[in-house]
Parts: structure tokens; C-alpha cells; sequence
């Protein structure tokens, strides 16, 4: 099947919309993402690491604590009022700076809300995906269209960050991010009518305190009752904990330590360069994924973690064996195929996810899921500092790579011994 099809489902007006619309907000969200780390370590140095750890932290507490609320609203009345109250947020630090100049507290207020309406606008979003879908084969191309705009966003939101910086102070890419996120919520609104499942009506949460406990805690009765989604959901956030500390902290202390040099290119411009050709590898794994039929998806979704912890784990021994020039193309390929294994795992795991739950049971199980993920990272990019201290960024890259290596192998271990027993 031609990896084009992955884009059929974009004759659809609505999956259109939505899609340009999460691509104007993913873009976005890019550019936030860089100014922020840019304006906090202008102002306060080493310092900016607890404004990017200030977003697990936000995520944790909406996943586990926001449900009785979160519940109460439809799917679409949630998903655009978060890009409402994200555009809002990110202009705090901009109104901010001209009474102040740039304020941390504001950067931190900001990060951790638009943290927050995360935890209220993505469930939503994959509550609707079905709607959007008439069968299987079309469930798994539009979440694979969706996810693509993540890993487009990665690939582009450099270039469009470098592109901004030509006419505009950084402060002002803040700016940028809320029209990203107005026209997300413009979008969405123009396509009310498609994102509003009929059949389901958002559940109250019962009375006192009690009722608020059944609420917040239906997300893990649910993944009980569907031990298979459980266990990759629990995968999926044992392995986010080393991809953020390989890919986002390892990797950078790694180019700056050992310099890998090539084709003109060293330093900052190195690890664009590296993380850009994640971004192609994770294009191409999507739309690979999307556009196939797995014959034994839950066997075959696991060898995409080992294509990605062995590529970590290869561009870690790339900085001990090989000298430059040569050190930074093979990274830049081991980055390439680290790259292609996560939508492998990813595009399956949601398309089971929106197979075996309905409605507002998506929303309460996938807001569960962000919540353990922000936990894991949370906890790994804490145990990073000391880490880095001990080993040193290479062997720690190496060991994350290893880590995720063989939680993939286990997973597709396990998984192709019951598709052989058929008892799966």
C-alpha cells in the first residue's frame, strides 16, 4: 500500500480542518516551547530547567485531579475553550514584559496553564477522532495524520523559529503562538457539529467526596478492564521517562561535550541537525504506520521501541569509535532510525485505545495515560542531573537507548507468544 494513503482521509472537509487546525497549534506550540527556554535562561541561567519541569508538574496534577470537572463538559465545548484559554495564557508573558520586562513567574504561569488545558484539550480530541472515522482502516490513517502534525511540528518548528526571529523580538513569539492557537480553536468551531457524538452524554460526577473518587479514579477501573490497553499504556510512560532525558538533555550535553563536526556544521547547528533528522524519521514511521495493515500489531508495534532505543544507544557509541568528520553523519543517521520507531508503537496503541473504549471512556483513560507519562518524565528528568554528574551524558544516553531497547523486546516477546498461542 503507497504511504499516500495515509493522506485519503483528508478529502473529508472536517478532517482537514482539524488537521491544519492542530498543525497551526502544534507549529505553535514549537515556537512557545523555544522562546521559553530562550527568555528563562537569559533571565535566570541553569535555573530555566524548572520552568520546562513546571509543565510535568501541571500535567501530573490536572491527569489525576481534574477529572470531576473535565467530565462535566462536552468534547468539543473542551477542546475549544482550552485553545481559548491557551491563546490567553500566552499572552500573559507578553503584557507582562512591557510593564516588568520578562518575568519568570509569568513564563512559569504561563507554561504550567497552558500545561493544564492540555490535560483538557487532547482526551477531548481523541474522544472525537472516531466520529471523524467510518471504520478501522480509517481510525488508524486520521490518528495518523494527527500524530503527524506533533512530529511535523518537531521537524519544522526550527526553521519557523528561525524564520520569526528575522522581524520579530522573541517576547513576540509568544504572540505568534496564541494566533497559532486562536486558529486552532477557530477551526474546531467550524466543525462543531462533527465532533459531538450524539449517543453519549457527559457524565456528572456523583456528590461529595466520594463521587469526586469514582470520578478521578474511573481512568485506572477502566485500563483494568482492558488489561492488554493497560499494559501499553504502562509501557508506553516506562519508556517516555529515557526518551526525554535521551533525546532532550543527553543528546544536547553529548554534542557539546564530544563537538561532532561535518559538512561545515559543529555545535548548536549539530544537534538541529541531529534532532531534525529524528523529525524525518518520525515522518516517515507515520506515515509508514498509518498508511499499513499489521497482521500482528501488538508483536510488531514493540519492535518500533527497539528501533528507537537502539538508535539512542548507537549514536551514543558513535562519540567513542568514531572521529570526525564522520561522527556526526552516523549520528544523524542512528537519529534517523531511532526516529521511525515511535510511531510504530504510537498510531497502534491509540487506534486500540479509540477501539476498545467509547465516547467519554477515551477522554478519562487517555487523560490517565498523560497523567503516568508526566509522572515518568517528571521523575526521569529529575534523576538526570545527578546522572550526568555520575556517568557522564554518553553513558547515559546509552543506557536510556538500552532501557527502551529492551522494554521492545520483551513487549514483542511476550505479545508474539500469544499471537502464535492465538489466544489474543
Amino acid at each position: 500500500m503507497s504511504i499516500f494513503a495515509a493522506f485519503r482521509p483528508l478529502r473529508d472537509r472536517a478532517v482537514a480542518t482539524m488537521w491544519l487546525g492542530q498543525a497551526a497549534s502544534t507549529i505553535g506550540e514549537e515556537v512557545y516551547r523555544v522562546a521559553v527556554v530562550w527568555l528563562a535562561v537569559e533571565a535566570v541561567g541553569n535555573l530555566a530547567a524548572r520552568v520546562n519541569a513546571a509543565q510535568y508538574l501541571a500535567m501530573l496534577v490536572v491527569g489525576l485531579l481534574g477529572a470531576p470537572l473535565i467530565d462535566r463538559w462536552r468534547a468539543d465545548r473542551a477542546m475549544i475553550g482550552s485553545k481559548i484559554g491557551s491563546a490567553a495564557l500566552a499572552l500573559v508573558p507578553v503584557l507582562g514584559f512591557y510593564i516588568w520586562g520578562v518575568s519568570v513567574p509569568l513564563l512559569v504561569l504561563s507554561v504550567m496553564g497552558i500545561a493544564a488545558l492540555r490535560m483538557v484539550f487532547t482526551p477531548a480530541l481523541q474522544q472525537t477522532i472516531p466520529l471523524l472515522a467510518p471504520d478501522r482502516a480509517a481510525l488508524q490513517a486520521v490518528n495518523g495524520l494527527i500524530d503527524i502534525t506533533w512530529r511535523l511540528a518537531r521537524l519544522f518548528g526550527p526553521a519557523v523559529t528561525a524564520f520569526l526571529e528575522l522581524f520579530l523580538p522573541v517576547i513576540h513569539f509568544l504572540s505568534a503562538t496564541a494566533i497559532g492557537f486562536a486558529l486552532s480553536a477557530l477551526a474546531m468551531a467550524t466543525i462543531r457539529d462533527r465532533l459531538v457524538d450524539r449517543d453519549a452524554k457527559p457524565r456528572p460526577a456523583g456528590g461529595g467526596w466520594r463521587g469526586a473518587w469514582e470520578s478521578m479514579t474511573e481512568g485506572a477501573r477502566l485500563m483494568r478492564r482492558e488489561r492488554i490497553m493497560g499494559f501499553l499504556i504502562l509501557m508506553n510512560a516506562l519508556v517516555m521517562g529515557p526518551w526525554s532525558v535521551a533525546l532532550q538533555l543527553a543528546l544536547a550535553l553529548i554534542v557539546k561535550e564530544h563537538n561532532p563536526t561535518s559538512f561545515g556544521i559543529d555545535g548548536l547547528a549539530a544537534l538541529a541537525v541531529i534532532i531534525s533528522f529524528v523529525g524525518v524519521g518520525d515522518v516517515l514511521g507515520n506515515l509508514l504506520v498509518a498508511s499499513l495493515r499489521l497482521r500482528r500489531p501488538l508483536s510488531t508495534m514493540f519492535l518500533g521501541y527497539v528501533a528507537m532505543g537502539g538508535g539512542f544507544a548507537v549514536m551514543a557509541v558513535c562519540v567513542w569509535i568514531l572521529p570526525n568528520p564522520y561522527m556526526l553523519p552516523a549520528m544523524m543517521l542512528a537519529g534517523f532510525v531511532g526516529g521511525v520507531g515511535g510511531p510504530f508503537f504510537f498510531i497502534p496503541m491509540i487506534t486500540r485505545l479509540q477501539t476498545v473504549y467509547r465516547g467519554p471512556e477515551i477522554a478519562r483513560v487517555f487523560r490517565l495515560r498523560l497523567a503516568i507519562m508526566a509522572a515518568a518524565m517528571l521523575i526521569a528528568n529529575v534523576a538526570a542531573e545527578p546522572l550526568f554528574d555520575w556517568i557522564g551524558a554518553a553513558l547515559t544516553e546509552l543506557l536510556c537507548g538500552l532501557f527502551i531497547v529492551a522494554v521492545g523486546l520483551g513487549g514483542h516477546w511476550h505479545f508474539r507468544r500469544l499471537e502464535n498461542r492465538g489466544t489474543i
